[in-house]
């Protein structure tokens, strides 16, 4: 026993120096802590499974547990980025040596000398070219100089299983070669050789999977280095080698599942690949005597929030396999509200926002901010009670050898973090001899959670995770036998932005409306019984809850409840609005407690959200121009600002201003109506930009109310300093958009414009424009995987704008979409994706020539379903023709006529496109209004 205890000691003698570096925080949620009282459940007998990029097993930190046993224990790549298929070789003989050949004159000789040989004298035979990376970030894999090298392989049936050997060098022997199985068999990681040892680095470490009935081979690997970061966090033990610099649970054991295709922008998703890793993740739980979490640091925003096919599949998984949790990150759409992204907005997933603790803020990015703060772009709740918890967002962790990024910052952090944190929990359970039960996990870590001075329940949701208060939570939930009587709760009250579609919490946002004593909002509990519940025990359950707010504004029908069966609790709920004069945002929550129990957070079953947004108004009282007093912003911090827009605006202008000789590091965010970030942001610099101008027109201007955030950079060394001068223009113009022009021999085409003042100050406006080149709209009905459409960029195109738009419902069937801009030799020139259901993608062609475009969705099922889309392209030329106009002052609630005309020829576009371009009216006064009204022009001109 004493040799065991020694033995132990040592074992865990270097997790417990962790708490000295800082670069990878795990103090901040009480893991170091955790640890060092409970060395033997240091994640000890969990699994994480990462779905991810892949993940790199040769690096140091994720190469080994503390036992010294392998820590990644299977990889497989779902996403079909590393597929390579085979065929039936054939025989050969050349010099007295014997070969097996396949198509394209391959060679590979000395299979005679294999220790292992084909049960049944098959061999197959295939080769992986080197040109299937171009398009990656390592197009020479064996980092030789050349990316155009061949490595063949075999694959037969021996008696111990299907088994391949590969030419890792390239020399086309395969009797220097060892025998490689599936890699869960054996563990083997293989590198591709050739290189110069002295000179080059290994850049990347495969691992193989044998799929004979397919007759195909898959080379996982981690193609963004995304992955491999991510496992470091979650689960490695000594980082880079060093003693001491682990991840949450270092004594896990590591899943990589890999859904995202390297090659595609961001490693996006392909069709099925988030599906089926996580039903191959499910069906190893299962089997596996042992806990499981998973971790998905994956994501895209979100257009009917909760409302993704994934987000319900993921639902339904996690109430039909209760021992597991799966970990997501809430996604990095912040700082506006109502920002988190799908599938972070499913129900009964631990959803996770990003915080930057002062430690690692101060030793990662040599900053000294006050307090831990909320990372700028971690997303926030409002229609979705989401995001659960916070962890630390940043660190820095585990890479490929290709890669030099190991510092990274990102929701995709933090959710690692509280997937080591469930590791860790689950580890001691099962030391414990306690049932495991995911959801019951969940409650522990939210209920045990510690608010973040300064930030609202959409910043950071119960706060930040602490590992050892969850699992005194946990042991109190399983001693009550919570773990047999517990359920889900499935809240559903209106959404007023989308009434066709429930939220889960009360978000007011519509001027300044919101719930009164005569209009009452209903929130609905709706019992969501586990898959093992047989009839009798759903109509038996029964359970009351106390019902506490937390605002003195939110006002309750009652101060109790209860579920009875299947049967809904309702709960009747108003805003007081006399408390709620001021602008500003304004948050509060319901909290239900277990009525046999205390009111503690301990004792915390569900929490209803409410929100109202009371925004500033511009009216003819104050010129519809809001301007403000001077704001100081602490580093790291976020100054939020709403406004309406008033009926009638066709435009508006932001004015950001530094103030004298204070200091300022400030950029500002402008989010929608629905919680999208508008494609600009803008730095503020008392050193560089003292005054920047955000100009909001045409399709990005809707009625509603915007968000304005203002953020101190966490880095700077003092508080900023600022002002803004929000202002508005009521001008209406008609024919909007302009589709014809008037035309005469010998003279310059010309148009009329009819423009109306609504608001009460007159306009000095400078009328201009210009025909830009030519467009076309192209409707998109399919059902295959991949779109292409082909282009033609001519000597007189500067660049190409493609405007891609799903419906909303369409966009929620998907995981994620990529979009490619590739020449004819298949070389990626352009590579994005779709965050929302709209993009603009601009390309700058290289040369004149043909190209294609590429639409890549990933959708939430297993295969591709029927999908509608709209492209607009349009050719900017190098010669644009300019549009001039006069100087006009529009009065205030008049109408006046002007005109102008077109200096010069206009171009004739080609078969098919139309003529487009703008006309702006530019206000010379100090708001500088931009109103932009389109033109559309058919090729025959009238």
């Amino acid at each position: 026993m004493k040799i065991k205890l020694f033995i132990l000691v040592l074992l865990f003698n270097g997790l417990l120096i962790a708490s000295d570096w800082s670069f990878l925080d795990i103090n901040r949620i009480g893991a170091g802590q955790f640890i060092e009282k409970n060395p033997q459940n240091n994640g000890k007998d969990v699994v994480i499974i990462i779905l991810d990029t892949g993940v790199d097993m040769g690096v140091p930190g994720l190469q080994k547990l503390p036992d010294g046993e392998v820590k990644v224990i299977d990889a497989q790549d779902f996403s079909g980025e590393g597929d390579v298929y085979f065929d039936k070789a054939e025989f050969g003989e050349e010099n007295n040596e014997k070969f097996v050949s396949a198509p394209g004159n391959l060679k590979l000789y000395h299979y005679d000398k294999l220790t292992l040989q084909p049960v049944d004298s098959i061999f197959y035979i295939g080769v992986l070219h080197e040109d299937k990376f171009k398009n990656s970030v390592i197009p020479d894999i064996n980092n030789n100089g050349k990316e155009d090298d061949d490595f063949g392989f075999i694959v037969f049936k021996s008696k111990e299983g299907w088994v391949a050997y590969i030419d890792l060098d390239g020399d086309g022997n395969l009797d220097d070669e060892q025998p490689v199985w599936n890699y869960k068999i054996k563990h083997q990681a293989i590198q591709f050789r050739g290189r110069d040892k002295k000179l080059n680095k290994n850049l990347a470490t495969f691992a193989i999977n044998i799929f004979p009935d397919e007759k195909r081979i898959n080379f996982h690997y981690d193609g963004s280095s995304h992955g491999t970061h991510v496992a470091g966090i979650a689960a490695g033990y000594q980082l880079n080698g060093q003693k001491g610099l682990n991840g949450i649970a270092p004594g896990a054991k590591i899943i990589s599942l890999k859904i995202g295709d390297c090659t595609l922008a961001g490693g996006a998703t392909t069709t099925g690949s988030m599906l089926e890793a996580y039903e191959y993740g499910i069906e190893f739980a299962k089997k596996y005597d042992g806990p499981v979490v998973f971790n998905m640091s994956f994501g895209i925003g979100s257009e009917i929030e909760g409302q993704a096919s994934m987000e319900f599949t993921l639902d339904e998984m996690l109430l039909e396999n209760e021992k597991v949790l799966f970990c997501v990150s809430a996604g990095n759409e912040g700082p506006g509200i109502s920002s988190v992204g799908l599938p972070a907005a499913a129900n009964y997933v631990l959803s996770v926002g990003a915080l930057n603790s002062k430690e690692s803020a101060r030793d990662v990015y040599g900053a000294n901010i006050d307090q831990d703060k909320v990372f700028v772009f971690s997303s926030r709740g409002g229609e979705l009670n989401k995001p659960d918890i916070l962890t630390p967002g940043s660190a820095s962790s585990t890479v490929p050898p290709f890669s030099t990024r190991e510092n990274k910052w990102g929701t995709s952090m933090a959710s690692p973090q509280a997937t080591g944190a469930v590791a860790l929990l689950m580890s001691a359970a099962y030391h414990d001899g306690l049932p495991l039960i995911g959801a019951l996990f969940k409650k522990a870590i939210i209920n045990s959670a510690r608010p973040l001075k300064g930030y609202t329940i959409l910043d950071q949701g119960a706060g930040v995770v602490f590992v050892p208060d969850a699992y005194q939570y946990y042991k109190k939930y399983i001693q009550r036998n919570e773990h047999k009587d517990f359920v889900y709760y499935r809240i559903e009250t209106l959404s007023p932005m989308n009434e066709d579609n429930p939220a889960r919490a009360a978000y007011w946002r519509l001027g300044n409306y919101l719930p009164d004593k005569h209009h009452k909002q209903a929130f609905k509990i709706k019992p969501e019984f586990r898959d093992s519940w047989n009839a009798d025990q759903r109509n038996n359950f029964y359970r009351a809850f106390d019902l506490v707010a937390d605002k003195s504004w939110i006002k309750l029908n009652k101060k109790s409840t209860y579920i009875k069966g299947e049967k809904p609790a309702t709960i009747d709920v108003y805003f007081d609005q006399k408390q709620l004069d001021e602008p500003g945002l304004y948050t509060g929550k319901i909290t239900a407690y277990r009525k046999e129990w205390s009111n503690k957070k301990m004792n915390k079953e569900f929490e209803l959200w409410c929100t109202y947004v009371h925004p500033l108004f511009a009216n003819e009282q104050n010129h519809y121009t809001l301007k403000s007093d001077l704001i100081k912003i602490k580093p790291g911090n976020v100054h939020r600002v709403f406004f309406d827009v008033p009926v009638r605006a066709t435009s508006a202008t932001i004015h950001l201003f530094t103030e004298g000789n204070k200091y300022a590091n400030i950029r500002a965010y402008v989010f929608d109506p629905q919680g999208r970030e508008i494609e600009q942001f803008s730095r503020l610099s008392s050193e560089y930009e003292t005054q920047e101008t955000i100009q909001l027109t045409g399709s990005q201007l809707e009625y509603g109310i915007y968000e304005l955030d203002l953020y101190a950079d966490f880095r700077s060394e003092e508080a900023s300093y600022c002002t803004y001068l929000i202002s508005f223009s009521g001008l209406e113009v008609s024919p909007n958009p302009i589709n014809w022009l008037r035309m005469k021999n010998g003279e310059n085409p010309r148009g009329t414009l009819s423009v109306f003042n609504y608001f009460d100050q007159p306009v000095l406006c400078q009328i201009s424009g210009e025909i830009s080149g030519w467009s076309k709209k192209t409707h998109v009905e399919d059902e295959s995987e991949i779109y292409q459409q082909d282009f033609t960029v001519g000597s007189e195109v500067e660049k190409v704008e493609f405007q891609i738009e799903l419906p909303a419902d369409v966009f929620n069937l998907m995981t994620d979409f990529a979009i490619n801009i590739k020449n004819y030799e298949g070389k990626i020139l352009k590579a994005d994706g779709l965050t929302y259901r709209k993009k603009k993608i601009v390309f700058i062609p290289p040369a004149s020539g043909d190209y294609y475009l590429e639409l890549i969705p990933a959708f939430a099922s297993r295969d591709a379903q029927y999908w509608t889309a709209t492209i607009n392209e349009n050719y900017y030329l190098f010669s644009k023709a300019n549009i001039i106009g006069s100087r006009e002052y529009f009065y205030p609630k008049t109408r006046k006529q002007t005109s102008f005309y077109v200096d010069g020829t206009l171009p004739v576009p080609p078969s098919g496109f139309r003529l487009f371009g703008n006309v702006n009216l530019n206000s010379l006064d100090r708001y500088r209004f931009k109103v932009i009204v389109p033109v559309e022009l058919d090729a025959e001109l009238r």
